[in-house]
C-alpha cells in the first residue's frame, strides 16, 4: 500500500476513535514526576496594567536587563499558564493526560538557580536538577539569547497518554494546549510590566538528562522566555 492510502486510512480510524467518549488513560502510561526539595512560590502578583492597554504593543523580546523576576511574578507566569489549561482540558486532565510546567530558573527572587518542576495545587516548585550559569548556560538552548532570561517558563506533555486517548490527533492537541499555556503566561508577563518571547524551549538533550524527558512519556511542547525589557531598547521581532 502507497504512503497516501495508508494515511487516509490511518485518519479514517483516529476518526472513527474520536466519535467515541475518550476512555480514561492507564495508569502504566503515566510517568511519575520528579519530586526535589519544595520552594514555596508567593502568592502570584497582581496585573499592574489591562490586558487591552499592553496587548497592542506585545512583541517578541529576546534581550534582557540583569534584573531578577520576583517570585510573585514567576508565580503569576506559572499559575497563568496552568489556569488557562484547567479551563480549557479539564476533561482530559482528569484522565490524565497532564502538562507538566518546568522552571529554567537563573535570576529570581527566593529561588536558587535551578531546573524545577511546578506543582500548582500547592504554588511551589520542586527541585529537579542543576543549571549551569553564564556561558555554560548557553549550551542548554538553541539561541544563546534565551540563556540570558531570568527564567524560562518550559512545558511538556505525555504523549504517550494523550494518543492513547485520542489517537494520533493526541500530539496535535498536546501542542495547542502547551500553545495556550505559554501565551497565557506571556499576556500574563505584559500585565506585570514583563516582556519575553515564546520558543521551542531547552534542547532535548538537556532535558531528557535533567527530567527525564524521553520525548514520549514527557515530551518537550513550548517555552517562554520571561524577564524584564532593557531600557531604551527599540522592539526587536
Amino acid at each position: 500500500m502507497s504512503i497516501l492510502p495508508q494515511l487516509m486510512a490511518d485518519t479514517r480510524l483516529d476518526a472513527r476513535a474520536a466519535a467515541r467518549p475518550p476512555a480514561p488513560v492507564a495508569a502504566s502510561l503515566r510517568r511519575a514526576p520528579h519530586d526535589g526539595a519544595p520552594t514555596t512560590l508567593p502568592a502570584p502578583a497582581a496585573p499592574r496594567a489591562a490586558l487591552h492597554d499592553v496587548l497592542p504593543e506585545r512583541t517578541a523580546i529576546r534581550d534582557y536587563a540583569r534584573t531578577p523576576l520576583s517570585g510573585a511574578d514567576l508565580s503569576a507566569l506559572f499559575a497563568a499558564a496552568d489556569r488557562m489549561d484547567t479551563r480549557g482540558w479539564a476533561a482530559d486532565r482528569a484522565a490524565g493526560v497532564d502538562l507538566e510546567l518546568y522552571c529554567a530558573a537563573w535570576r529570581v527572587t527566593g529561588v536558587d538557580t535551578g531546573l524545577y518542576r511546578y506543582r500548582p495545587g500547592r504554588s511551589e516548585l520542586c527541585r529537579v536538577a542543576d543549571l549551569p550559569d553564564g556561558r555554560e548556560a548557553e549550551e542548554l538552548v538553541m539561541q544563546r539569547e534565551f540563556a540570558e532570561a531570568p527564567a524560562l517558563l518550559v512545558i511538556t506533555g505525555n504523549l504517550a497518554a494523550a494518543v492513547a486517548r485520542h489517537g494520533s490527533h493526541g500530539h496535535r492537541l498536546l501542542l495547542t494546549r502547551a500553545g495556550a499555556a505559554g501565551h497565557a503566561a506571556w499576556l500574563a508577563a505584559l500585565r506585570l510590566g514583563l516582556a519575553g518571547t515564546v520558543f521551542a524551549g531547552l534542547l532535548p538533550s538537556a532535558l531528557r538528562e535533567r527530567a527525564g524527558a524521553d520525548g514520549y512519556h514527557r515530551a518537550a511542547l513550548f517555552a517562554f522566555a520571561a524577564g524584564h525589557p532593557i531600557p531604551d531598547l527599540g522592539p526587536r521581532s
